[in-house]
């Protein structure tokens, strides 16, 4: 993967042109340091990369480094938050002798 292009990237641009005239390369306006999770990778760990660099996807890449598909921010918290209530709904059937004799 050579690079991504993000809206963030062609607003930026955008803002160097006048009228028409905006034409430029992808070289020129995509991010070249990619940051990417790996389908093996913890959602801990990923949320920690997209957390740290502001992302809102984050591309997906096999063992090649071939891009595979996009992890949304919004994903990767729903999953955390699924985590977490089933944490505390054990937790409280726990306190409550749910299920225990």
């Amino acid at each position: 993967m050579a690079g991504v292009i993000s809206k963030t990237d062609v607003v930026s641009r955008i803002s160097h042109c006048t009228g028409c005239s905006c034409t430029m390369a992808v070289a020129q306006v995509m991010t070249s340091e990619v940051a990417f999770c790996r389908p093996d990778d913890w959602v801990n760990d990923v949320w920690s990369v997209i957390k740290e660099r502001r992302l809102k996807n984050l591309p997906v890449v096999n063992q090649n480094s071939v891009p595979i598909g996009v992890l949304n921010a919004r994903d990767v918290l729903q999953v955390l938050l699924e985590d977490v209530e089933y944490e505390e709904q054990l937790l409280s059937d726990y306190v409550s002798c749910v299920g225990y004799r």
